[in-house]
């Protein structure tokens, strides 16, 4: 097994101190070993980061010497940082020099986005972000993005210290110093699992942040709605609002076992079990009692009652009942829910339907 590594994310504007304080919070006070922060900022925060910036207010010690100072002085483990740590939003080749109008306030939250999807897609990790720094939009579009992103190890976070010794040293030096940080962690909604895996990864990959909103918006309201989804095992009907669809025997049992997993919050269904004996079995067992008028052939054509699926077997009958389940409806966010999806995890190929449990009824014969 992998081992988890922590990566700190923080945005920064002019007072990249905040930085090295929640650094300093997360491994001395919480003792979380850092394996790698990146930062995200503007064209002047990179300077500013860099002792570069010409304004007397800012610091002109580079980031990267301080935090080598701070894990030095408290001997911790010096995380991975370099200049391609550092995420400055662009458009084409312009870096943004700062946040302050509508169109710099969708260009940042794309990027932001943007980073926030991928790197949360190592499943190894756990994201500490940080939102002390930077304009106050952009502590919001980091929160909004691991809101829409984050998984259930990620933490959202804000670092405190007096007024003081705010930005006065980049690490607390003294116990007095010490003692005047505070590290709070703040709850957030998770809505990962509204977005992926309804999206394929390329597709989502490709959405820019307010084309995730939309989406997660609209898979929101089709779940407050009261409508279900609606099985009639007798009459081998599925119904969503007013609109209602017939199966052949095998597609229906097919589906059903998709819907009885997600009522058992079990949910995806490896391709490997599919094609197992176990598989048809239990198909061939729910045929049986709800349909017993239904003819097994003996045909070698439809011989996968007694040999298994083949992954062919299974592709085709997928299309054909995700292709019914369409004349349900003309919205393709209540398709991503109520159709069979499927989604890669370490080289294996799943399926479910993602609509919750709670939104499905069954009325059996």
């Amino acid at each position: 097994m992998s081992k988890q590594k922590n990566i700190l994310v923080c945005v920064s504007g002019l007072t990249p101190q905040i930085i090295t304080e929640t650094l300093f919070a997360l491994s001395v006070i919480q003792n979380i070993i850092v394996d790698e922060i990146f930062i995200i900022t503007t064209a002047r925060g990179k300077r500013v980061i860099q002792g570069k910036d010409s304004a007397a207010n800012t610091p002109k010690s580079p980031l990267v010497k301080e935090i080598k100072n701070l894990c030095l002085r408290y001997e911790l483990q010096l995380p991975k940082i370099s200049e391609k740590n550092i995420i400055v939003a662009k458009e084409e080749s312009l870096e943004l020099s700062d946040i302050r109008s509508d169109r710099d306030n969708i260009l940042f939250p794309n990027k932001v986005s943007e980073f926030i999807k991928e790197i949360s897609s190592d499943l190894d990790s756990t994201l500490y972000c940080s939102i002390s720094g930077g304009r106050k939009t952009m502590s919001v579009h980091l929160s909004l993005a691991l809101s829409l992103f984050g998984r259930e190890q990620d933490r959202l976070l804000h670092v405190l210290t007096s007024e003081k010794f705010e930005f006065a040293k980049f690490y607390p030096e003294t116990k007095s110093e010490q003692s005047a940080i505070q590290l709070s962690e703040i709850p957030f909604v998770r809505l990962r699992h509204f977005i992926t895996p309804n999206l394929e990864k390329k597709k989502l990959f490709a959405m820019q942040y307010t084309d995730i909103v939309e989406f997660t918006q609209k898979q929101l309201n089709i779940l407050s709605s009261s409508q279900k989804l609606i099985l009639n095992i007798e009459q081998k009907e599925i119904r969503y609002d007013d609109y209602s669809i017939k199966l052949e025997p095998i597609l229906f049992a097919v589906y059903f076992k998709f819907i009885e997993r997600r009522l058992e919050n079990k949910s995806r269904i490896s391709i490997h079990e599919i094609t197992t004996k176990d598989f048809s079995d239990s198909l061939v067992e729910f045929i049986t009692e709800s349909f017993p008028y239904y003819y097994f052939s003996e045909d070698r054509k439809y011989s996968w009652w007694k040999n298994c699926f083949t992954s062919e077997d299974f592709r085709v009958k997928r299309s054909k009942i995700n292709k019914k389940i369409a004349e349900l409806s003309e919205d393709k966010n209540l398709l991503n829910l109520i159709q069979i999806s499927s989604v890669r995890e370490y080289g294996d190929t799943k399926y479910l339907v993602q609509i919750p449990a709670e939104k499905i009824k069954v009325t059996y014969p």
